[in-house]
């Protein structure tokens, strides 16, 4: 059984679920980045860039003069945390 839009994949077409960081891999001897639908290592090339630097949560491109920082999963926002303020009267 194949997920949805695997023989599109196969075929040579991108399909929605198949663009952007989609996972990373880390060990003490290397360091993977599946973008796009291929499994790249520090140093290889894709059509965005080549791949310069892997963390747990993104990938960092390298095209021209310029980095692009790719995010596993862009549409979380992180926001620093606030520190709780006292209320009058509390210790």
């Amino acid at each position: 059984m194949q997920p949805p839009g695997a023989g599109e994949a196969r075929a040579g077409t991108s399909s929605p679920a198949a663009a952007g960081l989609q996972a990373i891999v880390t060990s003490p001897q290397r360091k993977l980045a599946l973008i796009d639908g291929r499994l790249l290592e520090l140093g290889d090339a894709t059509r965005r860039g080549e791949l310069v630097g892997v963390t747990d949560s993104s990938a960092v491109l390298r095209r021209g003069g310029r980095r692009d920082v790719v995010l596993m999963h862009p549409e979380v926002d992180k926001k620093p945390s606030r520190s709780r303020e006292r209320e009058p009267g509390t210790r």
